[in-house]
């Protein structure tokens, strides 16, 4: 049984699998938010862009140009082939280093991109980062698993595909000790015999979220439940944060 790094094997199968079934309702949900808080840009970063579904809409839609991010060279080459005829660039980035050639008026971290950092200080790293990329007036959305899940371990889901040479298994469990979300993807391969990997992720509070991004210079627009797109409530599992860089803010 051979280990495989994050995303490494599951890159040709993630859209399949989990990233078009996001895909639908992000975009749903996106362009609601434009209409609701009056967005205007020209430019855009996509953080986190896994196999660039959402980039490549980004830019296709709104006609602007689109940075896509993401650390993981297996979902840059799947977003390759999803964005051939897109105005989109890639960039191979850990988003706690993140450095842009030049500012732009949209960031955006979808699908639980944000999650993925299992430490406080290296979130609020990003946000610092992300700040310093948007021009004066510019907003950054995103979303944010909490840790308002199920009160006690428990398994939360269990996935299963099939291509002509491809078997794969998601089982997704929370470990609320901890507040993290822990997924083994397991995949067999015809030839190649059994792989998995491990996918980590933490749920994080949003009213310590808001403090966060507040001491990062932002000032919160939206707190959203990323379900109903309604003000986020306590109980709220998913949350949608909009945020703006201050237009005073020193450029």
């Amino acid at each position: 049984m051979e280990k495989a790094a994050p995303y490494a094997a599951l890159a040709p199968l993630y859209d399949r699998t989990v990233g078009a079934r996001f895909f639908s309702g992000l975009r749903r949900a996106f362009e609601e938010l434009v209409r609701r808080y009056g967005l205007h840009f020209r430019s855009a970063v996509d953080l986190g862009c896994g196999t660039g579904l959402f980039a490549c809409w980004l830019a296709r839609r709104y006609g602007v140009a689109v940075l896509a991010v993401d650390r993981s060279s297996a979902m840059l080459q799947a977003a390759l082939r999803n964005c051939r005829d897109c105005r989109v660039g890639f960039l191979q980035q850990d988003l706690r280093e993140l450095e842009l050639a030049r500012r732009v008026d949209l960031a955006t971290a979808n699908y639980d991109t944000l999650n993925h950092l299992l430490a406080e200080h290296d979130l609020c790293c990003v946000f610092h980062r992300v700040f310093d990329a948007l021009r004066p007036g510019g907003h950054f959305i995103f979303d944010l698993l909490t840790d308002r899940q199920p009160p006690r371990p428990r398994l939360l889901g269990f996935r299963s595909a099939r291509t002509h040479s491809v078997q794969l298994w998601q089982r997704v469990r929370w470990v609320a000790r901890k507040a993290l979300l822990v997924t083994r993807v397991a995949l067999v391969r015809r030839g190649r015999g059994l792989c998995f990997e491990d996918h980590v992720e933490r749920g994080y509070d949003p009213v310590r979220v808001v403090r966060w991004l507040q001491d990062a210079g932002f000032e919160i627009r939206g707190l959203l439940d990323g379900r109903t797109l309604t003000h986020a409530q306590a109980g709220s599992r998913r949350v949608l944060f909009v945020a703006r860089r201050k237009r005073s803010a020193a450029t």
